[in-house]
């Protein structure tokens, strides 16, 4: 048994792209999110509803694996469906789709839900998960960690001063402003050079205003094998990993 699925459309507009007209990953993983933030109004499981109980929906993990980017302009139907939860995980599915059926990328996702006040990990209420007909299992998903960073040799690094409008509903940086740090710290002749085709990332600790961040990457290239693993820091913390597969460009 599975949940309910949702889908829309979407037209890529040039704010979602780079210089390469395509959609950058983390504007990719924006679309997907609305999609998701549009089922959950069009069930009543609205930001605002989730809020009034205390409540906020916290990402802590994206498995991505990318075909091709869209386009600039370019019409797509992005697919989501809340697919199965716990006691304290809920785990969501998202595709998106040419105006063909070619399926261009698609996205795993693991959700928690974060007490507000205590700023600790809360059990699903019923609530909040009944409306999207989800299956309940005792299970919890085994995700794979990303690759982990093994010295300082090559390492590239960038510090960045979180600004006020990187701040979301949650009080803390909106996880997409995760995917341009990580990105932003890879050389441009690389960016324009590859293709994103897969990204492990993993979510540890909160951003907040003021805080900066260090955006430290790596690039691995052995055996036709092409990977970066990148860490976002604070001061004081270890806030998120990841790790990508890249394909060069003909």
């Amino acid at each position: 048994m599975s949940g309910k699925k949702y889908s829309e459309e979407h037209k890529i507009l040039f704010y979602e792209t780079d210089c390469t007209r395509r959609v950058t990953v983390g504007m990719l993983v924006n679309i997907m999110m609305l999609a998701s933030q549009d089922q959950s109004n069009e069930l009543g499981v609205t930001v605002k509803k989730v809020k009034g109980l205390g409540f906020g929906w916290v990402i802590t993990q994206h498995l991505i694996e990318i075909k091709r980017m869209p386009q600039i302009y370019e019409k797509v139907n992005v697919i989501t469906e809340a697919a199965s939860y716990n006691r304290y995980f809920c785990y969501r599915d998202f595709w998106i789709k040419s105006e063909k059926g070619e399926e261009l990328a698609k996205m795993h996702s693991v959700f928690v839900l974060m007490d507000q006040n205590k700023r600790k990990i809360a059990r699903i209420l019923p609530e909040l998960i009944e409306p999207y007909s989800s299956e309940y299992t005792k299970k919890i998903e085994r995700l794979p960690e990303p690759e982990k960073l093994s010295s300082d040799e090559q390492v590239r690094t960038k510090n960045y001063q979180v600004r006020f409008m990187d701040i979301d509903s949650n009080q803390h940086v909106n996880n997409v402003h995760y995917f341009d740090w990580m990105m932003d710290a890879l050389p441009s002749n690389f960016l324009l050079n590859h293709s994103l085709k897969k990204m492990n990332i993993k979510y540890k600790q909160e951003v907040h205003y003021g805080d900066t961040v260090e955006s430290r990457s790596y690039i691995d290239e052995k055996d036709q094998e092409i990977k970066t693993i990148h860490q976002i820091k604070t001061e004081q913390d270890l806030c998120c990993t990841a790790s990508c597969e890249w394909l060069k460009n003909n």
